[in-house]
């Protein structure tokens, strides 16, 4: 039996962002992986689309929420170098897939999305036409199957704990 889920996806006219993948498709079938700090920022900014969030705010939204792997909020992320570099993976032959616009004085703006979400199952294998691609596309599958396995490794972890204090507090009463 196949159970279909909505997935949270944004939308555009030539590109799909995948937050909780870390996952831009263009509609050419390729992929792009993001960071986990690339995809938190443009999550927020896709979240606030159509708004203008200042920037104390969208650092705020974006690097001070609690991760359940992560042991403390308190990093010091480059909010100006984490644009930068989202704006090299956003562009395709010289044009941005989801324009950041910035209002000076003000913050940062993104379009509306025209779709939020999207069915499971999908493919997020892409078509390549050159040797080249594909290598690439192996790397990109290879490094989003890492996470995966991380974060299963850490629910493991967090599990076997669990349980372990459980069990320590279940014989000292």
């Amino acid at each position: 039996m196949t159970t279909q889920t909505l997935l949270k996806c944004y939308s555009y006219d030539t590109i799909d962002f995948f937050p909780e993948k870390h996952l831009l498709i263009w509609k050419d079938h390729t992929q792009t992986l993001l960071t986990r700090e690339e995809s938190r920022l443009l999550e927020v900014l896709c979240l606030f689309a159509g708004e203008v969030i200042g920037a104390d705010s969208l650092y705020r939204k974006t690097f001070t929420s609690l991760d359940a792997f992560e042991e403390t909020s308190d990093h010091n992320y480059d909010l100006n170098l984490l644009l930068v570099s989202l704006t090299g993976k956003l562009q395709c032959n010289g044009v941005m897939a989801i324009p950041i616009h910035v209002v000076p004085h003000h913050g940062f703006r993104v379009p509306l999305p025209t779709k939020t979400s999207r069915r499971l199952p999908f493919t997020t294998r892409p078509y390549p036409n050159t040797a080249a691609s594909k290598k690439k596309t192996l790397l990109f599958n290879k490094a989003w199957f890492k996470y995966v396995v991380i974060d299963f490794i850490w629910l493991k972890v967090t599990i076997l704990l669990t349980l372990a204090a459980l069990i320590g507090l279940f014989l000292w009463y």
